[in-house]
């Protein structure tokens, strides 16, 4: 379980990490639309906050769940499966599903860039935290429905991975938002 455990801290460093660097970004860039429909990386970033946000109101009541149930003698088992279920959730760092994303989850592009940055931090800390909470496995005592991709039953270490996954899909579409900016301003 350390092992998995290991993996999901990793996972969370290095895509909120990721997301660091675009907040010393051009203003221009930030606010850059490469068409009327696509989002700006200010709008990306505000979302992925939104999501982290929905994600974290069940990650957390899922904690506090595990938690009891340990308390209450249940004990850890693991699947002999239990590593497919993270590669399934490896595919949503990639663009090769499709996902329709609820109206609540959708950016208004209008909060500010400092606000964007302290959520962002305090969605870390609180990972972080829940990670430190079930060090000894109980994040495998709840599972939760995800619906995206057709995950099915994720447990609460898996969650927070889906997390971390849902980040890293957003950072490549930011370096996608750059490479159009880039190209744009080379043909002006």
């Amino acid at each position: 379980m350390r092992n998995v455990i290991q993996v999901v801290r990793e996972a969370l460093l290095t895509n909120f990490s990721g997301l660091d660097q675009w907040f010393e970004k051009d203003p221009g860039l930030l606010d850059f639309k490469p068409d009327t429909d696509q989002w700006s990386i200010r709008e990306i970033l505000e979302h992925i906050t939104m999501t982290n946000y929905f994600l974290l109101l069940i990650i957390n009541k899922a904690t506090r769940r595990a938690l009891d149930r340990k308390r209450n003698g249940h004990t850890v088992i693991v699947p002999g499966d239990y590593h497919d279920k993270f590669n399934q959730i490896d595919v949503i760092g990639s663009k090769s599903f499709g996902w329709v994303r609820p109206e609540h989850m959708e950016p208004t592009g209008r909060k500010d860039m400092s606000e964007i940055k302290a959520l962002l931090k305090q969605q870390y800390a609180q990972c972080m935290y829940n990670l430190s909470l079930l060090k000894n496995g109980e994040g495998v005592l709840v599972f939760t429905n995800m619906s995206v991709n057709h995950l099915g039953k994720l447990d609460i270490y898996q969650y927070i991975y889906f997390l971390t996954k849902h980040i890293e899909r957003h950072i490549r579409q930011m370096e996608r938002v750059q490479t159009a900016y880039e190209e744009s301003a080379v043909m002006i």
